[in-house]
């Protein structure tokens, strides 16, 4: 889902190692940091600058809880925080985003608690009093979610994973340095690269023509050259280069207007990483070739076939190895960018990922409003037929835990 959130988040892109001298200038009041325990460096970094004497929260790199909000309130309630710095992946600048929100207005948690079981996304009405919310400075060290900039966040919780959306949510201050992106794995680079690349494509495929087509087709054209160039040749400068291009997809023009649910791809896949445990661009590896078949065969529950063929012709332009076919073609960048899907999925997963998914996106819910039970058995069989196997229902994939990788 993309989320207008007014443009109210200023963007600061830093060369390698500026942050730690030039957060002070961004922060109000007292101030606290929450960090990724996997960045013990950049923590340092930041705790020896501007950030000095701050009061510091580590968390895992894993998917947000209410227990995790609960961590993240009670450490801004108990040193009176005016300021949060979020630093690490989607997952944690999520978990400061949704606890700097909840803290300020606790009736947003009654809220949540009362509409999780409707359906997968949680709009949050405004919040009481906006100025009691603390300023938000998020800091990514990874790539492709966006969530520095996003009006969304994921929580997961007793009935499933939520995607809860509120103007609120967009930091105040996103910051970008590429000291910080310099520990993410490479695969990880591209796994992101891809996120950002499908959030523009499937939101177009799954919208009519706009006057900012033009600038969604520069931006997936960008998108593409620079993992060709990441293929060839790993540098700071390409790494800031993919953040700013991801950040781009919430803040810049190519998805100004479209259907905000056009990305089809993303609900299937995101109950299949919640039931696997395997990160979402794995889960995503595994649906997004099936998908694109059933387009271009016609299935325009899933998209427009036509607008999917012109997309894939500037990728074919910018990338010529690849299969001029939009499904075949994206197994063909995939492989190219080494980015693999779920090793196995088992009869159960295949039957509990499809009823989560009708369950929380589909039937009258926008999101996948028109695709039925046996379209999404459809895809998720083929993706099992190819990594050559359905197994039984204890044949659950070893693709990762329930956790990101900490960068």
């Amino acid at each position: 889902m993309i989320a207008d959130h007014g443009l109210r988040t200023r963007c600061v892109i830093s060369d390698d190692g500026m942050a730690p001298k030039y957060i002070g200038s961004l922060t109000r009041g007292r101030t606290g940091l929450v960090v990724d325990t996997g960045l013990e460096v950049h923590r340092n970094n930041l705790l020896a600058g501007d950030l000095k004497r701050s009061a510091v929260l580590e968390l895992s790199a894993a998917p947000v809880t209410v227990e995790t909000l609960r961590k993240v309130g009670s450490f801004i309630r108990e040193n009176g925080l005016q300021t949060i710095v979020g630093l690490g992946g989607g997952s944690v600048l999520d978990a400061v985003k949704l606890a700097a929100l909840f803290t300020a207005d606790p009736g947003l948690t009654i809220f949540a608690e009362r509409h999780a079981k409707r359906s997968g996304l949680l709009v949050l009405p405004p919040i009481t009093n906006p100025k009691e919310r603390p300023r938000t400075i998020l800091m990514p060290s990874t790539v492709g979610t966006g969530a520095e900039v996003s009006a969304v966040a994921c929580l997961d919780t007793a009935v499933g994973r939520r995607l809860v959306a509120s103007p609120n949510l967009a930091g105040d201050v996103a910051m970008l340095d590429a000291g910080h992106l310099a520990t993410l794995p490479k695969y990880l680079v591209f796994e992101g690269l891809l996120e950002a690349f499908l959030r523009v494509v499937g939101t177009m495929v799954g919208s009519q023509h706009s006057i900012f087509d033009d600038d969604g087709q520069v931006l997936i054209q960008r998108m593409v050259r620079l993992g060709e160039r990441l293929t060839l040749h790993d540098a700071p400068e390409l790494r800031l280069t993919a953040a700013r291009l991801s950040m781009e997809t919430h803040t810049g023009w190519a998805l100004m207007g479209r259907n905000p649910y056009g990305a089809r791809h993303w609900y299937l896949a995101n109950e299949l990483a919640y039931v696997t445990g395997a990160r979402k661009m794995t889960a995503t590896a595994s649906v997004i070739g099936p998908i694109w078949e059933e387009i271009a065969n016609g299935a325009a529950a899933w998209g427009d076939r036509r607008r999917l063929q012109q997309l894939w012709a500037l990728v074919a332009e910018a990338v010529p190895d690849l299969d001029r076919d939009p499904a075949p073609g994206i197994n063909d960048l995939m492989r190219r960018w080494g980015i693999a899907g779920l090793e196995a999925i088992s009869r159960e997963t295949l039957l509990r990922t499809t009823d989560a998914a009708i369950r929380n996106w589909g039937g009258a819910l926008p999101m996948l409003r028109g695709v039925d039970a046996a379209q999404i058995h459809h895809v998720l069989t083929t993706a099992a037929r190819r990594h050559h196997v359905l197994s039984g229902p204890t044949g659950e994939p070893r693709a990762g835990k329930r956790e990101e990788v900490s960068t």
